[in-house]
């Protein structure tokens, strides 16, 4: 029995895989049919002959992954794919995510911790030597030069489309699994795909994908170039990219070149926290004088005078430059502006945090008890200080993610003068057990 049931898996197996080698056996017979007209001299000066050419190579392309699209759950994909055997399940670690990694023949399909499909890497394609999506974007190339009247415009509309889809998926895949050169390249070739004259969809977007996965890489040159191009078609991210362009220019060694990027960033963006964070590293690293920093901030808040975020901004420079008391009045000023400005209270409450942070260090070195116990009582002071600022933080914060940050120093703050006071206590239990998710 045991014997007839293992020749029985077997057959079956051997009837899927023979279905599906006669499907890319067809496949390629058209290919190298479609490939051969592309040689005739009779043919080759058809639209529809590049065309069928194109759509071979994409059809090709394709052919491992036919049918499976990204969000797919991993029991939908094992219905799709119901005649492929999977040879191996593995779990890898990737940016801090488990994905489940089941493998095939031809294709790897890696699974987020939602068990949804996230990406793909094809391993075995069914043509090796051939570069199928950029060989078929020159296919489409030819067919619209050879499209005068535009008979075939919806075809190749619809092809280079298709191009510019699969380019994206296979850079999205590269970026997540760490390649990010490779990344940049696909993503340049999407943006081509999409806005060849025939289709025209400018997308600035994958622009700026191809100039951040350069700098990932660290090919500055070529994050240079593409930042440059973002910046061309209008595309600032809100500050973002001349932060960025700034600091390919600081790797290449062009300081002077990234300062002055930040500048004209700061003043375009100057609730940016990229450019002014940027702004102020590369004025410390350059030994060049910070306070030239705060002479950008005050004039945009001469031209923005009700913008809390100005005078936020002034405080953190400030506080970098352990001016403390002008910080803190800073902060105060943000919130003056705005009473509901959640960054203003938050940093207030860091500041006095971290102030008490350095009185305990000193504190930790103090032989004289006098002198230790006075510190103490500083400290202390500060965490007190801390208080009802983070308090107000936490009343207007929305992001969870720093919610916990806020629920965190309260926590610590609480626990540390919980000895003090009953209030002090109750609130030490309460933000413990939110920390907790009681």
């Amino acid at each position: 029995m045991k014997k007839f049931l293992t020749a029985a898996l077997m057959l079956l197996m051997a009837m899927q895989l023979g279905a599906q080698s006669k499907e890319a056996d067809i496949l390629l017979k058209n290919f190298n049919k479609a490939k051969e007209q592309t040689l005739d001299v009779k043919r080759n000066t058809k639209p529809a002959t590049w065309i069928k050419y194109a759509q071979t190579l994409t059809d090709v392309y394709s052919f491992p992954t036919n049918n499976l699209w990204i969000g797919l759950s991993s029991l939908e994909s094992k219905v799709v794919l119901k005649d492929q055997r999977a040879l191996s399940t593995e779990y890898m670690t990737i940016q801090g995510e488990q994905y489940e990694v089941v493998k095939y023949q031809d294709k790897d399909l890696y699974y987020n911790p939602e068990g949804r499909l996230s990406f793909w890497i094809i391993t075995n394609p069914l043509l090796k030597d051939v570069n199928m999506l950029t060989e078929a974007y020159e296919a489409y190339t030819k067919a619209a030069e050879l499209d005068t009247k535009g008979g075939s415009k919806s075809e190749i509309q619809e092809g280079l489309t298709l191009i510019a889809n699969n380019f994206i998926n296979d850079a999205m895949a590269s970026y997540t699994l760490g390649n990010y050169a490779d990344a940049s390249v696909k993503f340049e070739k999407s943006f081509n795909a999409a806005s060849h004259p025939a289709l025209n969809v400018i997308d600035t977007t994958i622009v700026y994908y191809v100039a951040l996965t350069a700098l990932m890489d660290r090919d500055y040159n070529r994050a240079v170039k593409f930042f440059e191009k973002c910046l061309e078609m209008d595309f600032e991210s809100a500050g973002d990219t001349y932060a960025n362009l700034a600091e390919a220019y600081k790797q290449l060694g062009d300081v002077e070149k990234s300062k002055e990027l930040l500048s004209s960033g700061f003043t375009k963006y100057p609730n940016s926290q990229s450019v002014l964070v940027a702004l102020i590293n590369v004025y410390l690293e350059s030994n060049d004088d910070p306070n030239k920093v705060l002479t950008f901030i005050q004039r945009a808040q001469e031209n923005e005078p009700n913008n809390p975020s100005l005078y936020y901004a002034e405080g953190n420079v400030l506080k970098g430059l352990g001016k403390f008391e002008e910080a803190i009045r800073l902060y105060q000023k943000s919130i003056d502006t705005d009473p509901n400005f959640f960054f203003g209270y938050f940093q207030m409450g860091q500041a006095y945090y971290d102030k008490a942070v350095d009185i305990q260090t000193a504190a930790s070195d103090e032989l004289d008890d006098t002198k230790y116990m006075k510190m103490v009582e500083e400290l202390d002071l500060m965490l007190e200080k801390a208080i009802p600022p983070f308090e107000k933080s936490f009343e207007l914060i929305q992001d969870e993610e720093i919610r916990q940050v806020v629920v965190e120093y309260l926590k610590n703050i609480y626990f540390r003068l919980r000895t003090k006071s009953p209030e002090y206590e109750a609130s030490y239990e309460k933000y413990n057990k939110l920390l907790q998710g009681e």
